[in-house]
């Protein structure tokens, strides 16, 4: 075989798969620029940017692409403008709420069930209570049990609703506690669906005033045995009782008629 020709063809080869090289536009290069120093912590929760006519003339750039930009960090969250105002653009940090709906978005157009969400729960939240329980803080009882006395309060005012709601906070706050804050963020998008499936299932099936008495109080009975195996430093304890708590709570949420309901985060 003639190398010659082989190495050729190969390379005309290589050359016909080669994508045009797209460069960022000016827009994009100052989205970039502002997105990082929000990152960065240069600029903070609460600040303005400079006014666009300081920027347009700071920058030497247009106002088509001035605008650009702050619709591309817009659309992120990132700013907020006020047409007309006599501020510059508001600058927002990234957070967890921000990115939960979208996440939502993609769960649902993957025909994600409401039973595989609440059952995700039970690969996170076990593991938290076992981590707190070995890292021997009681710092992270404490904070638990002022949630729980919280919701016992939500309890002896008659309102089981919002104790219901309320659940989600104690939830989140087990994974809190743990400093973990990737399984926190994954937690908080998590919740925001679920948060949504509850406000929904208990308005399609209201529960009487008995039944939520008794949800409440054998949560609230849950919740002081975790607490207090968190205390005793019982980390295989703490998970095996969270992760039956888990299972249970799940039960009541995802009835089995709804365990195969496609998640809707649409309405």
């Amino acid at each position: 075989m003639d190398k010659s020709i082989s190495s050729t063809d190969s390379a005309e080869r290589a050359d016909a798969f080669q994508l045009p090289m797209r460069f960022p536009k000016t827009a994009e290069l100052l989205a970039d620029d502002i997105r990082n120093r929000i990152i960065r912590g240069e600029l903070k929760e609460g600040d303005y940017l400079p006014l666009e006519g300081e920027l347009k003339s700071s920058l030497g750039i247009s106002r088509p692409t001035l605008r650009e930009a702050f619709r591309i960090l817009e659309t992120e969250k990132l700013i907020s403008v006020v047409r007309g105002s006599r501020t510059g653009a508001r600058v927002h940090q990234p957070t967890a709420q921000a990115v939960s709906r979208y996440a939502g978005y993609v769960l649902q157009s993957q025909n994600t069930t409401i039973g595989d969400i609440y059952d995700a729960r039970l690969a996170i939240e076990p593991f938290c209570a076992w981590r707190l329980a070995k890292r021997k803080d009681k710092g992270s009882a404490d904070v638990l049990e002022a949630e729980a006395n919280k919701l016992t309060a939500m309890v002896n005012d008659g309102r089981h609703t919002d104790f219901l709601i309320g659940l989600v906070e104690f939830h989140r706050l087990i994974v809190q506690e743990t400093g973990n804050r990737t399984l926190l963020l994954i937690t908080t998008m998590l919740q925001d669906v679920t948060a949504r499936h509850q406000v929904d299932l208990l308005r399609r099936r209201p529960l009487d005033q008995e039944t939520q008495r008794k949800r409440a109080h054998w949560g609230l009975r849950s919740f002081a045995k975790l607490i207090d195996l968190i205390r005793q430093s019982d980390p295989d304890g703490a998970a095996a009782h969270w992760q039956l708590h888990i299972i249970n709570a799940n039960r009541s949420w995802v009835p089995r008629e709804d365990d195969e309901l496609l998640l809707n985060v649409l309405d």
